[in-house]
């Protein structure tokens, strides 16, 4: 299914998820702006905290997206009234 296909189906899910995934690519690119990898600070923002926010929010991005995939299933459908009888 298509962006289309979702935004029809239900307009504000999709625009909130894409807004989601747009607001946390914009701060994992902050994140890496932030750290100095080549000389650390031994406390605060260490580049290993900033690892591991980046993995979050990387499997936070993943699970929007497969929210929005999620629109594509068709199954389980419902199947059709009243039932059509099969000639054998």
């Amino acid at each position: 299914m298509s962006l289309t296909d979702a935004f029809e189906r239900s307009r504000i899910l999709t625009v909130a998820l894409l807004a989601a995934i747009a607001w946390l690519v914009f701060t994992a690119a902050r994140v890496l702006g932030q750290f100095d990898f080549w000389s650390p600070e031994p406390v605060g923002m260490t580049p290993a905290a900033g690892v591991v926010g980046l993995l979050v929010m990387a499997v936070t991005i993943l699970f929007a997206a497969l929210v929005l995939s999620a629109f594509e299933s068709d199954e389980p459908a419902p199947e059709a009234w009243p039932p059509e009888d099969v000639a054998e």
